[in-house]
């Protein structure tokens, strides 16, 4: 029996990547606002054609001419505003959240070096 020498699959000058190369792919990612904010589009476009929809189909059955696609496209426009203001009032508040966060660093930040201010002075004047 004659054994074949097969060669790795993976090339040896192949090694893993770096921290920063894994912190860069990583930057790379969709956070979930990335993912929240591709959804508002459907949540614009599904009640502004869904009412409708519903409505024409509510007319023919119940005879009542374009009373329920009125209705219910006005309700979708509503719907779709509302989903849109929501959107937004959430989007101010994680910019607020992030502001307030990096405010508080740069409070401690200043903390400490005014700390470090203080302990120097100390050692050079000896109070």
């Amino acid at each position: 029996m004659v054994e074949k020498h097969v060669p790795d699959a993976a090339p040896q000058d192949q090694s893993e990547p770096s921290d920063q190369q894994k912190i860069t792919r990583r930057g790379r990612m969709f956070s979930a606002r990335d993912l929240r904010a591709t959804t508002i589009g459907w949540e614009i476009a599904i009640p502004i054609v869904g009412g409708p929809l519903l409505g024409f189909f509510l007319d023919r059955r119940l005879g009542t001419s374009p009373r329920w696609t009125l209705i219910l496209l006005g309700v979708g426009v509503l719907a779709a505003i509302a989903a849109v203001i929501r959107y937004v009032k959430y989007e101010i508040y994680v910019i607020h959240k992030e502001e307030n966060e990096k405010r508080a660093a740069e409070l401690e930040k200043m903390k400490e070096l005014i700390k470090e201010q203080e302990r120097r002075r100390r050692q050079r004047y000896g109070k």
